[in-house]
């Protein structure tokens, strides 16, 4: 929303509308006026204001045929009925027609108006943001489920929705900025990489490595996709927190895996970075090597041990903490970036991993260091999961 939030007084009496205009707009808000309820529809049309006060008992078009006319066009506006002259019915009357909240006049404490206009505006925006997350996360459930149709006919098809999955390279979310990177090894990966947004304050991400590879192994990523999509709109509707626990989502993930009868392990790893403070809470289900966190010229693994998911019997589940500092960097990679070079041992590629992790400033640096030839095939889907925290001002 920018700039002030509108709010519109619809109100026949000059001296209550003076009244809320100076208590609102101390209150941060930009007042609109209209003093009967037939201007009162023509100034919502014209401006649409963000939300209204309106009294019930007007000369002319009633207060309550004007909130049915607001709530029929815009029923997303918070309408707020505010009136001295009421009775119980009238109440009654107006919150079956869809008003948000009643206000009694002559209002004794102005923070009161205020707050009530704040909490109406702040449910608002919750729908919006519940219903357009939801419309998206079902356009992307439906263009997922016409894809997998063709993933049986069309591996091309089925690798350019893989890759349509991808969150965008470069995302900034708050003080970190987000990179990712998937070579498969056949045309389709069994590797997987997501980062989101979470509650305008979180950072999730995860890598995840299924078992196998092509397109049986890609279809799984798609079901993974989906289920915790599923556990980020719970987060959004109802304020369910698990996605927000390492731990807890990765165990919710492999009773949700279990349910799906699906024949092939999931190794992954799942972080929530405070994208103000920078504390990075992770769980690993499986997930090799160890993630690198670097800063000021030094590296350390984040070791966390877990089993992979969709195996037989309880996932053991450990969950680390640490800060990311200004300036840090976090590389994840999967499995497949152990097997670039076969003639090093593991031990010297994780030393050699951890090195360039420390010395790295950008994404870039990681991928030069790296060198990987796509022209050539790989022993492994390679997955590449980079997260740089910005530096503080000097």
């Amino acid at each position: 929303m920018g700039g002030p939030a509108r709010v519109l007084a619809i109100d026949d009496d000059r001296l209550v509308r003076v009244a809320f205009k100076r208590v609102l707009e101390r209150g941060g808000y930009k007042v609109l006026e209209a003093e009967d309820g037939a201007s009162g529809l023509e100034e919502f049309r014209a401006h649409a204001p963000d939300a209204v006060l309106l009294d019930l008992r007007m000369p002319g078009t009633d207060g309550l045929d004007v909130l049915t006319e607001i709530v029929k066009e815009s029923p997303e506006t918070p309408v707020l009925v505010v009136s001295g002259e009421t009775t119980l019915s009238d109440v009654v009357q107006a919150l079956r027609r869809g008003a948000w909240d009643f206000v009694t006049k002559p209002v004794q404490d102005a923070e009161i108006l205020v707050r009530a206009v704040g909490r109406g505006l702040e449910k608002a925006q919750l729908l919006r943001q519940n219903r357009e997350y939801s419309e998206s996360l079902k356009d992307m459930n439906q263009r997922l489920a016409a894809a997998l149709d063709e993933l049986r006919a069309d591996e091309r098809a089925a690798r350019l929705l893989q890759f349509q999955l991808l969150p965008p390279d470069g995302l900034e979310v708050g003080e970190f900025t987000c990179h990712r990177r998937l070579y498969p090894s056949q045309l389709m990966s069994g590797d997987f990489i997501d980062y989101f947004s979470l509650a305008d304050r979180f950072l999730g991400f995860y890598v995840a490595d299924v078992a196998g590879h092509g397109a049986a192994s890609a279809f799984v990523t798609a079901i993974l996709v989906a289920l915790v999509g599923k556990y980020r709109e719970s987060l959004s509707a109802r304020g369910d927190e698990t996605i927000l626990s390492p731990t807890q989502l990765l165990a919710q993930l492999d009773a949700d895996l279990g349910r799906h009868q699906l024949e092939r392990h999931i190794a992954m790893f799942f972080g929530v970075v405070d994208t103000g403070t920078g504390r990075l809470v992770y769980s690993n289900a499986g997930a090799f090597p160890y993630p690198f966190l670097g800063g000021d010229g030094a590296v350390r693994e984040l070791e966390c041990r877990g089993r992979p998911l969709n195996l037989p019997g309880a996932a053991r589940l450990d969950q680390g903490e640490t800060v990311v500092a200004p300036g840090g960097r976090l590389l994840v990679a999967s499995d497949g970036v152990l097997e670039l070079d076969r003639g090093k041992p593991y031990a010297q590629k994780r030393r050699e991993l951890g090195e360039l992790t420390a010395r790295a400033r950008t994404f870039a640096d990681v991928l030069g260091g790296l060198a990987i030839d796509e022209s050539r095939p790989l022993h492994d889907d390679v997955a590449l999961l980079f997260l740089r925290r910005e530096e503080c001002d000097a």
